[in-house]
């Protein structure tokens, strides 16, 4: 890894260009592997961990090298998940009432919200009900310090460079789990979101699209994975500030039994490593 780096520890590592800067921000998630804790959970840590986007800040390392900046969140999305919304609370998880304002998502029903009830798999997640205050300190915590350095990167970028990219990456199963909107279904080489044509531009989707298919990547739009609260909360395409869902297939790079990197690992960073090179390009023409 680059050596510009800033920590704030458990939440963050932010690793800075360490050559002329563009403005892009390579968002590593929810690829945290640090548990807090106070995390529990009734099911195998096989399966826990099994949930987890592993390896995608490896495969976005030279983001820096090639001028973007890198953004990677420490803990773990079944912890609290920075692709939820704050107020995307499943009231089932909390003993007692949720005080704020509640605007559940079309992933809230599936066990797959803010505060996870299921496993991908289905299983319980959670040991016990979680206080108010428990929730409300994941949030103060972890998932609003995330957001906020995430939101003062990228209005950096704005205010410098009059624009700005947000490619949030992520890893995907090889088959739709029972929870996700594709059960049973293998999945494309990769999968990009734009939340259905709202955070980023046709043209920019499009050059990201054929930057992969002409690395002979099959690839997917908006299905099973259309984004969501991380590209929502931080894209305004209408003022330049584009953001884009990245889903890389898990059967490129990782055997699901060990959690081991396979032989073809370098060969789907080669391809990061190229898409994120062409993006700084685009980004800085």
């Amino acid at each position: 890894m680059p050596s510009a780096i800033d920590v704030c520890p458990g939440v963050f590592l932010r690793y800075d260009p360490v050559v002329a800067s563009v403005p892009v921000l390579v968002d590593v998630s929810r690829s945290g592997r640090e548990y807090p804790h106070d995390f529990r959970s009734p099911i195998s840590f096989s399966v826990l961990h099994d949930n987890v986007s592993m390896y995608v800040e490896e495969l976005c390392g030279k983001a820096p090298e090639l001028g973007a900046t890198m953004l990677y969140a420490c803990f773990p999305n079944t912890y609290i998940d920075t692709n939820r919304s704050a107020a995307d609370i499943d009231e089932r998880q909390i003993d007692g009432s949720w005080p704020g304002s509640i605007e559940q998502s079309d992933f809230t029903e599936r066990g797959l919200g803010l505060i996870k009830r299921l496993s991908r798999y289905g299983e319980a997640m959670q040991e016990r009900k979680l206080t108010v205050e428990e929730v409300k300190a994941r949030l103060d915590d972890y998932h609003e310090p995330y957001h906020r350095e995430l939101a003062r990167l990228l209005d950096g970028m704005n205010a410098t460079h009059g624009r700005s990219f947000q490619i949030s990456c992520h890893c995907m199963s090889a088959v739709g789990a029972p929870t996700h909107a594709d059960p049973g279904q293998a999945r494309a080489d990769f999968n990009l979101g734009d939340v259905h044509g709202t955070t980023c531009t046709p043209e920019f989707l499009r050059f990201v699209t054929k930057t992969l298919e002409d690395r002979g990547h099959s690839v997917s739009i908006n299905f099973p994975y259309y984004g969501g609260y991380l590209t929502r909360r931080h894209s305004d395409p209408a003022n330049s500030a584009e953001s884009i869902f990245v889903e890389i297939n898990k059967r490129m790079f990782i055997d699901i039994e060990t959690f081991k990197r396979t032989d073809a690992f370098a060969a789907v960073k080669a391809t990061m490593d190229h898409l994120i090179q062409e993006i700084c390009r685009y980004a800085a023409t």
